[in-house]
């Protein structure tokens, strides 16, 4: 698993500054999607965090370390959760960032977890969170969870249901630690939460 060393200086794939200003209102119409109404596991649901995750890639900066050469794909990994994975394929499918194709990797182990670029645990249980999450603390992975409590166990965005709405917090101490630059206008998004803060967890 790659780790970061603190003394070197790493390249960046991007600016995170001058976001189009479409990406921007299409976040801020996901932000504002409602109506689930009692199925909050409804395929509604589902494809507002698949479009989430295709729009974090374009508000994130990773170092080039993240891929292993210049043509390697962008690889979301989905553990636990077929059928998230069954919503979020169609929903990236033909998409890019950067020029590299998006694609769905199944139920990766923790060490093979750092071949990820973002890690989405939604559903997995805390014992597997807990394993995952330290096996790339330091690791150039966006790890994304839909849990109570994966901000405080180290994960740096989290997905809740406030007012039949998907909301998500993220934390930017965690982010840093993973290598990962955060553009401002998404942290405008989110509800922000530092080390040895409460986080929300859908209260």
């Amino acid at each position: 698993m790659p780790v970061r060393d603190p003394n070197r200086s790493y390249p960046r794939l991007r600016p995170v500054s001058g976001a189009p200003r479409g990406i921007l209102t299409s976040l801020c119409l996901l932000a504002s999607l409602t109506s689930f109404g009692a199925q909050s596991g409804s395929r509604l649901e589902f494809q507002v965090k698949a479009a989430f995750l295709y729009n974090f890639a374009k508000f994130i900066e990773w170092p080039r370390e993240a891929f292993r050469d210049a043509d390697a794909g962008f690889v979301i990994c989905v553990v636990d959760d077929e059928e998230f994975a069954g919503t979020l394929e169609p929903a990236i499918k033909g998409k890019s960032v950067d020029g590299r194709a998006f694609r769905v990797r199944r139920n990766s182990s923790p060490d093979q977890a750092d071949l990820c670029q973002i890690l989405y645990l939604g559903t997995a249980g805390t014992s597997r969170i807990a394993s995952y999450l330290e096996a790339v603390r330091t690791a150039p992975v966006l790890t994304v969870g839909d849990s109570l409590g994966f901000i405080r166990r180290g994960g740096v965005i989290n997905f809740f249901i406030r007012d039949n709405r998907v909301r998500f917090e993220v934390n930017p101490d965690a982010a840093s630690r993973a290598g990962l630059r955060i553009s401002s206008k998404l942290l405008q998004l989110a509800s922000v939460v530092r080390d040895g803060k409460n986080a929300e967890d859908g209260r």
